[in-house]
């Protein structure tokens, strides 16, 4: 019994013999008659009194572990297998046991397996699942045990292009076979009788069922690849395999998207593509099971009391309402008590920081550092013949424009506008992988090789972004290039601040700069895909652009930049969504030679991490080097009402631990400030940062 509670009890029972006391010293009165009663009931027995406990920053957990919280827009599918997206894994993470889950600092630890091991090549990782555990229903009925098999029936589903799966890439060219499965399922789907061809087919089928790619050549048969060529092997129901077309000793880390979880065996293959539509076309073997799921109503989890770790699944229930003006509503609900969680917003954040009572009820979100914000050049401009795209080739590939540029942005005022009310520093990163990505023998990546000059500093330089203007000029003017150079750059207003923050990038670059060198053209997109339209398409000089990691390792920061990516058509294979067009100069060609030749080596350092890291240091900082695109900031930091402790929950910077309520505990009020930078300090001490 703690300190407090004995002073309780001693005042409360020195109250009682008080009154004892007094009662006893007043004089006796005659006895009044009395009429007679019923006789005595037994008393009713009394409820034990719950005893709250007390978490780490000091605050008592609600009686009731019962989460409510808004959301404003529906899933489209609950199907983990098939969607890459953040938020609808948020069922998946929430419902379904990965083989691996991070703990509340970002180390692997055991989740669905027990253990783990890798061969000495580094090809073939063999995990252990824990025995007796099952598969249950939305009414929590016992369906099936959870076996190795489970995850290569999974493994399969993702590798069958007829399932559509937005995430098979963290297969694709991971996983033997997985890429060829992928190939042979899709050209299986458009494959026409031999004979019946048109034009415009690529692959037929004889009478044997043989598939035939046409060339140019004639036709040449594709080898038959089936689903057990895959490389996930159940050697019995509790060990599985992963085959690997090369090593990847962080593979563990990759094994927490939606890719990778398991799905009973039985019910992918009675439902298909059915699969996850909704709760009542999918089981759960995870911390919760989704009991309700009304769409455009509501969504409640219930603690899955059978789990290997229930003692530390601490909220028994999820309940989370629609609402769809959530964002404007959830602020008054959380102080009326009917939600506990609500994000504050830029427009009221001043309102609740000044109120004395309020105050005390906001703090900021911790900066979680998985995707990483930068600007990114287009090399091939797919935009209007207004902004003229064949001027802005001569300039985006000209060394010193991009160099100009990349010194002239004032991240710390466009960081301003984007978050406005904190601090722009807490946001920046100077180099794209961000700072506590990835560390080796206590030493931070970002500080490895040439990255270590950038980390340290900070781009902008209004000096040496005007030295570099004056070299860009004179040679622009020498290629023949007109002024201002023209350069549309979108932002989606979906985002309230991102607007904001684009026209004070134009005020300040046109501002150093010049608007007779350069003309930002702010262009506010409509339209119902934004990647779609101006990323994936070209259309865009310079814009925003944004990468989450899939795994724990710097290679996964050189993925936006690979061959056949789309971030800023920096690379030859770019014709994915549109046509492909040779804009690129010579010198950017042997720029882009270079890069690859870099990465290409960091991917082949599979044994030694401070040989690997150094590497890819080399690789990242010869991209910034030569200005291919300007490091920019991590999100996150963002205020928020919450009864929760995110820093009790699961940590990573990549993954989906993020989502999961696991670990944590509803509170009785909100988190301070003050709460949360003691938490965040303790925290920081403990990573030993």
């Amino acid at each position: 019994m703690n300190a407090k509670r004995i002073l309780a009890v001693l005042l409360a029972l020195a109250l009682v013999l008080s009154m004892a006391a007094c009662t006893s010293n007043q004089p006796e009165q005659p006895a009044e008659p009395t009429e007679p009663t019923e006789p005595a009931q037994p008393a009713e027995p009394e409820e034990p009194a719950v005893e709250l406990g007390t978490g780490p920053d000091g605050r008592t957990y609600a009686a009731e572990q019962v989460y409510r919280t808004l959301y404003s827009s529906e899933m489209t599918t609950m199907n983990y297998l098939v969607s890459g997206t953040t938020y609808e894994l948020e069922v998946g993470a929430n419902t379904i046991d990965s083989l691996v889950e991070n703990d509340t600092y970002g180390n692997i630890v055991p989740c669905a397996a027990e253990s783990w091991e890798e061969s000495d090549d580094g090809l073939v990782w063999t995990f252990h699942l824990r025995p007796n555990q099952f598969w249950y229903d939305k009414d929590g009925n016992q369906m099936a045990p959870v076996t190795a098999n489970d995850y290569v029936a999974a493994a399969r589903y993702v590798c069958d292009s007829a399932n559509d799966c937005g995430n098979s890439y963290l297969m694709e060219g991971w996983l033997v076979n997985a890429e060829e499965l992928l190939e042979y399922t899709a050209a299986k789907m458009v494959a026409v009788e031999q004979g019946t061809e048109g034009d415009d087919d690529d692959y037929v089928y004889d009478a044997d069922g043989k598939i035939y790619e046409i060339t140019d050549d004639g036709y040449a048969e594709m080898e038959e690849i089936k689903p057990e060529d895959l490389g996930v092997v159940a050697t019995d129901d509790l060990t599985l395999e992963y085959h690997l077309c090369f090593p990847r000793p962080y593979f563990p880390t990759v094994l927490q998207f939606g890719t990778y979880w398991p799905a009973p065996a039985s019910l992918l293959e009675e439902l298909g593509t059915e699969y996850g539509l909704d709760n009542e076309s999918m089981w759960f073997n995870g911390a919760y099971i989704l009991q309700t799921a009304q769409p455009q109503q509501k969504r409640v989890y219930v603690k899955n009391e059978n789990n290997w770790d229930a003692e530390h699944i601490y909220i028994e229930r999820i309940e989370e309402t629609y609402n769809q003006e959530a964002a404007t509503l959830a602020p008054e609900m959380f102080l009326r008590g009917e939600i506990d969680s609500a994000s504050i917003g830029s427009d009221i954040v001043a309102d609740w920081l000044a109120d004395p009572e309020k105050s005390n009820m906001i703090c900021t979100s911790r900066i979680v550092g998985d995707y990483s914000y930068f600007f990114g050049f287009c090399f091939e401009p797919k935009f209007d013949a207004q902004y003229e795209p064949e001027n802005w080739i001569k300039a985006v590939n000209c060394e010193d424009f991009r160099q100009c540029i990349f010194h002239a942005i004032d991240r710390e005022a466009y960081l301003t506008a984007k978050y406005p009310g904190d601090d722009p520093h807490m946001h920046m990163i100077n180099t794209v992988t961000p700072l506590g990505f990835s560390t080796y023998d206590g030493k931070d990546y970002v500080n490895y090789g040439g990255l270590a000059k950038y980390t340290a500093g900070d781009s902008f330089d209004e000096k040496l972004a005007l030295e570099y203007k004056e070299k860009a000029k004179a040679e622009l003017e020498a290629a023949g290039a007109t002024f201002p150079i023209k350069m549309p750059i979108n932002y989606n207003p979906s985002s309230t601040t991102w607007g904001n923050a684009t026209v004070v990038l134009e005020q300040q670059l046109e501002g150093l700069l010049g608007s007779d060198f350069i003309d930002i053209i702010v262009v506010e997109y409509a339209g119902n895909s934004f990647l779609t339209d101006t990323r994936r398409s070209g259309n865009y000089a310079i814009q925003e652009l944004n990468w989450g990691a899939d795994f724990m390792d710097p290679e996964t920061w050189a993925d936006p930049f690979d061959r056949e990516n789309t971030y800023n058509f920096f690379c030859y294979d770019t014709d994915t969504y549109r046509v492909f067009q040779d804009t690129k100069s010579e010198e950017t060609y042997a720029l882009i030679d270079e890069y690859f030749a870099l990465c290409d080596h960091a991917r082949t350092c599979v044994t030694d991490f401070n040989e690997r890291y150094e590497a890819f240091a080399a690789a990242e900082s010869f991209y910034l080097d030569h200005a291919i695109v300007v490091p920019g900031f991590i999100s996150g930091g963002s205020y928020q009402a919450t009864k929760l402790n995110g820093f009790e929950g699961q940590y990573a910077m990549m993954g989906q631990s993020s989502s999961r309520y696991k670990g944590q505990h509803v509170y009785a009020e909100a988190m301070s400030q003050e709460m949360y930078e003691e938490q965040y300090e303790a925290w920081l001490e403990a990573l030993g940062q």
